[in-house]
């Protein structure tokens, strides 16, 4: 039997229990470990740094995020390797906040936490040395959300679609969390002072002085320099979206390689107090919400067909749902962020159905209507109001 999900382009997946769910586990899991590197390409000691964070990576498969982004006065000049967030540098702005009190590069933050005795001064600011030892105690921890994320780059059209949730497992204290998600790259070749403090990322035969390898470089944040809301923090819910991101050749004086590019989401308490977070090599692909329905014949459901006409429409609209068997629906018409903007409930029987949908009051746009059992979403197809 096949379940098929209709997802249009252009509309993003966003928070809520609404949203199909297959990237976060459900499953109560340990906090990942997000050491944000403050760092800069004349930094003498930033590359034994560098070398120190991939070791405690490597020990770690898949448990810690590493963001390397340059700032501060190491980071001034030619080539330019910062990246700008509302109009202001970053990194900068992040180790400029109270709180952080950075004293030295190379500086780092574990999950932007205060570990007492590990400071460079009084904040969440840590030297290079200890990096590994209060990950670890990170790592112990039983965390309240999970996060997944998959990066998908269409090579036709220069976009990068980045797929996210964030799933509770149990309730977060805070109200509301914050959702970061931003884009890394690795094999950035270029000039770094101290270079032979990290001699696995020196290649002397490069041209031009570029001999040292930069990865997992801070590229480009796609929530703003505190991230975006997420307005439901109790166990069971769900934050759930697909964001876009226009590949450009360039970003500062670094060439743009897709295939080098790595995405990451972490989940915050607010401004600082990271939860978990996760990450994954971008691979290459189309829009993540358009679903062939011929490829999906593993799901269950009953229901085999599914169609909505008139599409567009300039008020109501009938909904023709196919079923192998009996159950109680609800149907939902959900707009483009995530609202759900009508909700009835209706039986639909063994055989062919047709749901009449009031969209007369709805303003112009692109909407979802989406047919729930007990086993969730069985169907969803897109409309335009027109």
């Amino acid at each position: 039997m096949k379940r098929f999900l209709l997802i249009a382009m252009g509309a993003a997946l966003m928070g809520g229990s609404v949203s199909a769910q297959d990237l976060a586990s459900k499953d109560p899991k340990n906090k990942n470990v997000v050491l944000e590197d403050f760092t800069g390409r004349k930094c003498t000691f930033c590359p034994d740094g560098t070398r120190l964070a991939e070791i405690f990576s490597k020990a770690n498969p898949g448990r810690v995020v590493i963001i390397g982004a340059h700032c501060g006065s190491y980071a001034i000049g030619t080539p330019d390797y910062n990246v700008m967030v509302d109009g202001a540098n970053y990194g900068n702005t992040l180790y400029r906040e109270p709180g952080v009190d950075l004293k030295g590069f190379p500086a780092g933050t574990i999950n932007r936490r205060l570990f007492a005795g590990n400071s460079q001064g009084t904040g969440t600011a840590q030297g290079r040395f200890s990096w590994a030892t209060t990950g670890a105690d990170v790592m112990a921890e039983a965390s309240p959300v999970n996060v997944g994320i998959k990066g998908i780059y269409d090579p036709v059209k220069f976009k990068l679609y980045i797929e996210v949730e964030a799933y509770y497992t149990d309730d977060e204290l805070n109200a509301t969390n914050k959702m970061n998600v931003g884009i890394l790259q690795n094999g950035i070749w270029g000039p770094q002072t101290g270079a032979s403090r990290n001699p696995d990322a020196v290649d002397l035969t490069k041209p031009n002085g570029n001999t040292y390898r930069h990865d997992h470089m801070l590229r480009a944040v796609l929530t703003g320099q505190w991230g975006e809301e997420i307005a439901n923090t109790t166990k069971g819910s769900l934050f759930a979206k697909v964001y876009e991101y226009d590949v450009p050749q360039k970003i500062g004086d670094a060439d743009v390689d897709p295939t080098q590019l790595e995405v990451y989401a972490f989940v915050a308490e607010g401004r600082g107090g990271v939860l978990t977070a996760e990450y994954v090599d971008v691979v290459e692909g189309t829009d993540p919400r358009i679903v062939d329905v011929t490829s999906i014949s593993d799901l269950n459901s009953s229901i085999t067909g599914v169609n909505i006409y008139p599409n567009p429409t300039a008020g109501n609209t009938t909904l023709k749902v196919n079923s192998e068997n009996s159950f109680s629906a609800t149907i939902k018409v959900v707009s483009v962020t995530g609202a759900v903007v009508s909700n009835s409930s209706t039986n639909v029987v063994a055989g062919n159905n047709e749901i009449s949908i009031d969209m007369n009051s709805l303003e112009e746009g692109m909407y979802f209507v989406e047919v729930s059992s007990q086993e969730g979403i069985v169907a969803r197809q897109s409309v335009v109001k027109k």
